[in-house]
């Protein structure tokens, strides 16, 4: 992207006026684009493909990893006691995971735990029985219970009737659900993706569901407006788990179609870092948004990290803005 540069530290007013304009405006288009792209992901309809990932645990994915398709990543996992599903999709997906979980186990859903409140992670609860104990994080459950929806939050799911689906348990920092083999610990660690984003760790098979704090390699969108995420705390929030998070080997992305490691996970909170490292340099240099843009170089150590120019503005934008 190449809207003009400024020359010196000094910038004229009517400088600084016109690029915060173009910069406004492109946030605008960003979001308008947001609101397109997640209303047709919500009518597409993709094949799912079913994981292995250890003994009792497995990933519904997306079978193509192009766009959003059918949302975010489920786990199914099979305790003694009955099966627990983390995240559960868009809206109209319920069945389709019923279908699988049917093929695995004939033990009923008796937990469904969501990452945080997206459409795309929390939209077939409505499809399953109202006995099921929904599980989030405090934050959450309050995003969820929103009046205004647009364009992520998936509050209106949870109205009239549908207000029964709204989650009963809830936890501030850290909360442990069932015991040996079944354990499942949950963990916020702070504001990022969103203020409600849970990771989920399956302790007896160190696995650890990420949610939309780890979607893909690559940069994450940032729900900053509606779901009071922040681009600046992302990055601690990442080494808060890092260093939070132990006994684990395994990673389920929120997004992508693969598997990937605990590595990955670190790697995903060098390569974050070092963005916001490298923006706030640049901001406190005077640089424009655009500018940063145009002259960030990824770190060899991340060659396989995605920087899309678009999501990369975004994120620079609000760390500019200290959101």
């Amino acid at each position: 992207m190449d809207i003009g540069t400024i020359d010196g530290p000094f910038y004229p007013l009517e400088g600084i006026l016109m690029k915060r304009s173009l910069y406004m405006a492109t946030l605008v288009l960003v979001g308008i684009v947001l609101t397109v792209v997640t209303d047709h992901a919500r009518q597409q309809r993709v094949d799912l493909e079913l994981h292995d990932v250890a003994e009792n645990l497995y990933m519904l994915s997306n079978a193509s990893p192009e766009g959003m398709g059918g949302g975010g990543n489920t786990a199914i996992f099979v305790t003694s006691s009955g099966v627990v599903l983390v995240d559960t999709k868009i809206n109209g997906y319920g069945q389709d995971i019923l279908a699988e979980v049917a093929g695995i186990t004939d033990r009923p859903v008796t937990t469904i735990i969501n990452t945080h409140n997206h459409y795309d992670h929390s939209g077939g609860n409505v499809e399953f029985p109202d006995t099921v104990d929904f599980v989030v994080h405090e934050n959450a459950r309050a995003q969820m219970a929103r009046a205004s929806c647009e364009p992520v939050t998936n509050c209106d799911a949870f109205k009239g009737e549908n207000a029964k689906y709204l989650p009963e348990t809830t936890y501030a920092d850290q909360l442990t659900l069932f015991s040996g083999s079944d354990q499942i610990d949950l963990y916020h660690f702070g504001r990022g993706h969103t203020d409600g984003d849970t990771f989920v760790v399956f302790r007896g098979v160190r696995t650890v569901h990420t949610g939309d704090m780890f979607a893909r390699k690559g940069l994450p969108f940032i729900d900053a407006v509606n779901g009071n995420g922040s681009a600046t705390e992302f990055g601690s929030t990442l080494q808060k788990a890092v260093a939070g998070i132990s006994g684990v080997d395994t990673v389920i992305p929120g997004h992508a179609t693969a598997v990937h490691t605990w590595s990955d996970f670190v790697d995903s909170s060098g390569f974050y870092n070092d963005i916001v490292t490298k923006a706030q340099q640049a901001n406190a240099a005077g640089q424009s948004v655009e500018d940063f843009v145009r002259s960030y170089q990824r770190p060899s150590e991340y060659s396989d990290f995605e920087v899309e120019e678009g999501r990369l503005t975004s994120v620079a934008g609000y760390v500019f803005e200290g959101r």
